[in-house]
């Protein structure tokens, strides 16, 4: 299906835990899509929120289906599953960055201010930290570490409970979005033209690729380690994530400012050229093409039957896929549907298979092979 909004789309939709999607438009508005009603696959208006400006933050959805989303007019907010609204805070400037929810509900965004803000549940301000002006959309990593690129040229990685620094790592250009893999190392790409892999503890750099353009918008991670990413030079790169070496790349007419996103069976989907690309993992061959028209700017969510939503031209479009969301460390812009943006918990990786759980007899010494060693 497809449902036209008022203006044209850059932002990325976000899907629910009860299944709903959300998207933002340069109309003002927020929106809340049924992609089924009464059995039916129609993509129904359930709601919609005006915000004060137009809206290029893509939402992220709490537990709780609390939406959390930013907007040009320097305001973040948080809504009731019903769209109404829940908080607002002021900021400084636009908020072009996309939310981030730590595991205790503190909600991190960006803002056009220079600041990163940290917001309690309740949307009173826990700290802040300033930088050389956020867009892109902070990541959290496994021990709560909050990871935010900068207009500056800069990252940092600040303690999410206090906003305090705990290093940061500069490059030659605009930072943007992290993503990070399973053994913390944080991915990120920057405006002078480079992909970047980064110890997630000391900000220490192990590798870098240099593409042809400008890397913007942020990598996605497959289940092998793969990091998938796209430029400005028209292709979508697959590089070993331990070592940077290039796997493959395709090229593109026109080019992409879409993050990709990866379906368990390892098709890597993205926007581009006004299209959907679906790509094979491995190879880099185009599987099929969708046609939207434009938008460009909006990158694809997998929900969990498979299908694919994503914006363009002024439409939200509902694509049939061949898979859900790989089990891999970050396979999508925000990690999950949800856009979280957080590295998952052991209780959350248990929930949705990405680890397997085996009883523990109580003898760690246990040698005898039977698989009751934990």
């Amino acid at each position: 299906w497809e449902f036209e909004t008022g203006s044209e789309i850059k932002a990325s939709p976000a899907i629910s835990n009860s299944g709903t999607i959300h998207i933002g438009s340069h109309d003002k508005k927020v929106y809340a899509l049924l992609p089924k009603y009464r059995g039916l696959i129609v993509g129904l208006k359930k709601w919609e929120l005006i915000t004060g400006s137009y809206v290029f933050s893509t939402p992220t959805i709490g537990s709780d289906d609390t939406v959390y989303i930013g907007s040009h007019d320097n305001k973040a907010y948080a809504l009731n599953s019903n769209g109404t609204k829940k908080w607002e805070f002021i900021t400084g400037g636009s908020v072009q960055s996309s939310p981030a929810i730590g595991s205790d509900g503190t909600v991190y965004i960006g803002s056009h201010d220079r600041k990163v803000y940290a917001l309690n549940p309740d949307g009173t301000k826990k700290w802040e930290f300033e930088t050389g002006g956020i867009v892109s959309s902070p990541a959290i990593g496994a021990d709560g570490t909050v990871y935010a690129g900068s207009r500056d040229s800069k990252i940092y990685a600040l303690d999410g409970k206090t906003g305090t620094k705990k290093w940061e790592f500069e490059t030659g250009g605009i930072v943007s979005s992290p993503a990070i893999g399973a053994d913390g190392t944080v991915y990120i790409g920057s405006d002078d033209n480079k992909v970047y892999a980064l110890d997630g503890k000391t900000g220490a750099k192990k590798w870098e690729f240099k593409t042809g353009d400008k890397v913007l918008f942020p990598a996605a991670i497959g289940a092998d380690g793969a990091v998938y990413v796209g430029s400005y030079d028209k292709k979508v790169y697959a590089l070993d994530g331990k070592t940077g070496v290039k796997q493959w790349e395709y090229s593109m007419e026109q080019g992409t400012r879409s993050s990709p996103a990866i379906a368990s069976d390892g098709t890597v989907y993205i926007g581009g050229d006004g299209k959907v690309y679906a790509l094979d993992g491995k190879t880099g061959d185009k599987l099929w093409e969708f046609e939207t028209g434009g938008g460009n700017y909006s990158s694809p969510v997998i929900g969990s039957d498979g299908v694919v939503y994503i914006g363009g031209d002024s439409k939200v479009y509902a694509i049939k896929g061949t898979a859900g969301p790989a089990n891999s460390p970050w396979p999508m812009f925000g990690q999950n549907a949800q856009r979280t943006g957080r590295v998952p918990s052991i209780e959350e990786k248990l929930r949705t298979g990405l680890v397997a759980y085996y009883p523990f007899n109580g003898n760690a010494n246990d040698e005898s092979g039977n698989g009751n060693d934990g």
